[in-house]
């Protein structure tokens, strides 16, 4: 299995090399005499077909093993008709000069590229279908895009599993009122082949606010937001939200939070432990709903409040420093690509209060408290420590959004 691994990733890697391989078309120079011309391995072929463009002359002869076949006023005539897997031809050229001729495989890949849909200011689904003769490997399959015609890999590219059929994925990451390019491609044995290109205009944003986000090149490929929800910049604090709530408020306590009937233990949703539900209520929900998430109410559906795993993820895979923007405390989070993102310590509001700002930065997750019901997870820091945790759902706490991204 781990050879077997190791030559996939080298295929891989050779195949994403350079430009892309047209496994059907290949030049043959044909001398005066015999020549060797082809060894079909997986697909039979028409001799005419095959040949294509070129123009025999009488008297030029196709060989195999076991038959012969000459041509003459302008008919292939004997008993090699078609090239066959498993046989070697020989072709014998009249000719006193050496000609070369592009010998017409017919290819086994047919690749279509599907017209883009859900396009938006900033985002499409695009993708397509592969289709494979003769039960080969599609080792990948994608799409890959860009402004200008013509896209391939060495650009904006996304990979979606392999194998035949029909896939698409979502493109993120597009300006409004621009024309993009899109070919779907494949990799198989044969090669790496593109599909036929389609094009696509994304609409004007029409007022609607397009929010900044950073490649931090994490393994998920979650892009995170600049801004807090209700920011203008990366040091702002932004507006406070109880856990599931979706607007600020002045006041944050049990007696103004949502989900509940004025206390901790009568909670109405998200409660997991029925010791803290009204009159003995629990329920199956942990991960907020998009109605429910400041992130998606605010900005949209592409966005989303982190979940603790996400939040743990950009803590493991960034270096961390404790800094001042603008005259504002915080944590600068940067990657190894070089890209990072700014947390401000917002510090958290609790009754009419603002709480340890300056000082801590308090953000929520997208994950109620499995055990203590009235807490949900958030992401805690200082100049000092890190951590996620359960906090009490009333608090007032920032929420910095995340979205999906595409992987090379």
């Amino acid at each position: 299995m781990k050879n077997n691994t190791f030559f996939l990733m080298s295929l891989f890697a050779l195949l994403f090399i350079g430009s892309g391989l047209k496994a059907q078309e290949v030049t043959v120079d044909l001398y005066p005499g015999w020549n060797w011309i082809c060894y079909p391995y997986t697909w039979e072929m028409d001799v005419e077909d095959a040949l294509g463009d070129f123009e025999p002359v009488d008297g030029d002869h196709i060989k195999s093993q076991t038959s012969t076949s000459f041509y003459l006023n302008g008919i292939w005539r004997g008993g090699v008709n078609r090239f066959k897997p498993g046989c070697g031809y020989m072709y014998f050229s009249t000719r006193t000069e050496m000609v070369s001729f592009v010998f017409a495989y017919p290819s086994p890949v047919e690749l279509v590229t599907d017209a883009p849909s859900n396009v938006t200011p900033v985002s499409a689904v695009a993708g397509g279908t592969v289709m494979l003769q003769n039960d080969g490997h599609v080792f990948l399959r994608g799409v890959c895009w860009g402004t200008s015609p013509n896209p391939d890999i060495n650009g904006n590219h996304i990979s979606n599993d392999m194998g035949v059929g029909s896939f698409s994925s979502t493109l993120w990451g597009l300006q409004p009122n621009t024309t993009y390019y899109v070919r779907s491609y494949a990799v198989t044995e044969f090669g790496l082949v593109y599909g036929e290109e389609v094009s696509f205009s994304t609409p004007d944003a029409n007022g609607v606010a397009v929010h900044e986000y950073v490649d931090l090149g994490l393994p998920s490929g979650i892009m995170w937001a600049t801004c807090n929800v209700g920011a203008d910049a990366p040091e702002d604090y932004g507006d406070y939200f109880a856990w599931g709530e979706t607007q600020p408020k002045s006041t944050y306590n049990w007696n103004t939070y949502q989900y509940c009937m004025g206390t901790y233990t009568t909670l109405t949703k998200y409660c997991i432990n029925a010791s803290y539900g009204y009159n003995g209520y629990s329920d199956v929900m942990y991960i907020l709903l998009p109605e429910d998430d400041a992130a998606s109410a605010n900005w949209g559906s592409d966005w989303h409040t982190p979940s603790k795993e996400e939040w743990q993820e950009l803590y493991q895979n960034t270096t961390h420093t404790w800094t001042t923007r603008n005259g504002v405390n915080g944590r600068l989070f940067t990657a190894s690509n070089g890209n990072s993102i700014f947390l401000p310590a917002t510090g958290y509001r609790s009754d009419g209060n603002l709480n340890n700002v300056g000082t801590c930065g308090y953000y929520w997750s997208n994950w109620v408290d499995m055990v203590r019901s009235n807490d949900a997870k958030y992401f805690c820091f200082n100049t000092g420590y890190f951590y996620v945790d359960g906090c009490n759902r009333r608090y007032g706490s920032c929420v910095r959004p995340v979205r999906p991204g595409y992987q090379y």
